[in-house]
């Protein structure tokens, strides 16, 4: 029999109402920007909306509209809208259970955010990256990229830094029940 599935410190809304509203303002934005032609704007606004769709049950959702998006974001690899598009893609594959091919895309975002310096990106991308890999077991690996993260979090003054701390501690409590 499989192991359970371990969600790893997944966000949620905390405010339904609000949550809804702002998918649908994402939504507008979108749909604005593919009026419009706007590519570099359209890929922008499909990272946020399908960053926001993440959240279950919409998981499955994101992963559709990132989907529809992918060649547009292929097609911009030295706008930073585009790693933040990957990172949400890779996010939508984690959340819809299709792990192996969101290390692929967190890799690609990471590689990204890397190459082209934007810090912030990065931190995100280590972070939600390491969540992934806690959620399978790859505890050494998940540890290394909080580990990272947090780093940079720290350099940044990032106020998620205390996320990255609170994620180190949750994975010690996994390694320890393992």
């Amino acid at each position: 029999m499989a192991e359970p599935v371990v969600e790893f410190m997944r966000h949620t809304a905390r405010d339904a109402e609000a949550h809804a509203r702002g998918i649908n303002e994402l939504r507008v934005k979108l749909e604005r920007a593919l009026l419009t032609g706007d590519t570099l704007a359209t890929v922008d606004h499909a990272a946020d909306l399908g960053s926001v769709l993440t959240t279950d049950p919409k998981a499955l959702n994101a992963l559709r509209l990132l989907r529809k998006h992918s060649a547009a974001a292929e097609a911009l690899p030295h706008d930073e809208p585009a790693g933040w598009f990957w990172s949400a893609y890779a996010t939508a594959l984690q959340y819809t259970g299709a792990r192996a091919e969101a290390d692929i895309y967190f890799a690609k975002a990471l590689s990204l955010s890397s190459a082209f310096r934007w810090s912030r990106l990065q931190a995100l991308v280590l972070h939600h990256w390491g969540r992934s890999l806690a959620e399978q077991r790859r505890y050494s690996e998940a540890e290394s990229r909080f580990t990272e993260g947090l780093a940079l979090r720290v350099q940044l003054n990032d106020p998620r830094q205390e996320s990255a701390r609170r994620a180190l501690g949750h994975l010690a409590e996994l390694r320890n029940q393992a």
